[in-house]
């Protein structure tokens, strides 16, 4: 084999390497700052939305109802009686 082919051949692999070095760094920079938010579903379609259930855990998860509070929503939300008024 020439040499001239050789190192033909010796360039493409070191360019070749390059790229893929430029490629990795790119990626990682990219991972490491966050890169572009993405939503949850694609675009055109509604967002998922909460059930009363996981509406009222989570407000009671953040301390905006009692416990007594929460327990009566929930006996509501699953059909069951409605509490005296106090």
């Amino acid at each position: 084999m020439p040499i001239h082919f050789v190192w033909g051949i010796v360039a493409i692999v070191f360019y070749l390497a390059v790229i893929a070095a430029v490629v990795f760094v790119v990626l990682a920079a990219v991972r490491v700052l966050g890169g572009p938010r993405r939503a949850s579903a694609p675009s055109g379609y509604p967002a998922p939305r909460e059930t009363p259930l996981e509406i009222l855990a989570r407000r009671f998860a953040s301390g905006e109802i009692s416990a007594e509070e929460y327990q009566e929503a929930q006996d509501l939300l699953q059909g069951g009686t409605k509490p005296a008024a106090s």
